[in-house]
């Protein structure tokens, strides 16, 4: 999060748990996803924004995708949540346009670069704006086994009263390794930066690695991961998990 001369540190998860490489939905087609996370410990120095606590919360966000060309899709998110004590309630939503036009043809070795382009309302664990908006670039490069993934994102703020009179900056990296067995194993890191004037201190901004699980089960895909925070402002503890899976054919 942001202030105006130095940036207040980052308390919360990213908006989504999840690194794009470089498959989109297939043209004419839609796609389904959710994307789930359950922090099971909290950061020790809460948020001073007004931010909704995470501790104990299980944040759900179904996303519906449609392939506009063979390279670009367009979505729709919506955030949603579930409380301890079963409060459920809906946070939120935005469109989404994601565009990878450079890529190797039917996941061979190569590299990828491209784009993704989000504009909504954020869930109140995120920010107290009305509607705020993010810009992540995409590359990475697939070899053998090996798949490795980088996507910087700059958040900015569109109106509200809350933070972000600079955009913020992450990074999202992802390294994995695919086995005989079809599965996929790997880390993932999600890092908290700071802003475009003022890049950390780091160890007041949110940073989690994950140990994930991918692999696909009957046109089914799936990523599950345990994560780890790794100073005070970071949750201690995340379990995540995607699923996706086309329909409308």
């Amino acid at each position: 999060m942001v202030g105006f001369l130095t940036p207040h540190p980052a308390y919360a998860l990213p908006d989504e748990l999840e690194i794009h490489l470089d498959d989109t939905t297939e043209k004419g087609k839609f796609g389904f996803e959710v994307i789930s996370n359950y922090a099971i410990s909290g950061p020790r120095v809460q948020s001073d924004e007004g931010l909704r606590a995470t501790r104990h919360l299980l944040q759900l966000s179904p996303d519906i995708s449609y392939g506009l060309t063979q390279n670009t899709q367009v979505d729709l998110q919506l955030f949603s949540s579930v409380g301890l004590e079963g409060q459920a309630r809906m946070d939120g939503g935005r469109v989404e346009i994601l565009t990878v036009p450079i890529r190797p043809l039917d996941n061979d070795d190569g590299y990828w670069l491209g784009a993704l382009f989000e504009v909504g309302h954020l869930p109140a664990t995120l920010s107290t704006n009305r509607l705020d908006s993010e810009i992540k670039i995409l590359f990475g490069v697939r070899k053998g086994r090996w798949t490795v993934g980088a996507s910087p994102e700059f958040g900015f703020k569109v109106s509200g009263t809350g933070s972000g009179s600079q955009p913020d900056v992450e990074m999202k990296l992802k390294l994995a390794y695919r086995l005989d067995s079809g599965y996929s194993i790997g880390i993932e890191q999600y890092s908290d930066l700071g802003t475009t004037r003022k890049i950390g201190p780091l160890d007041k901004q949110s940073q989690q690695t994950f140990a994930v699980v991918d692999f696909k089960r009957k046109g089914w895909n799936f990523n599950i991961g345990i994560g780890r925070g790794w100073n005070d402002f970071s949750e201690k503890w995340v379990v995540k998990t995607i699923i996706a899976f086309p329909f409308g054919d």
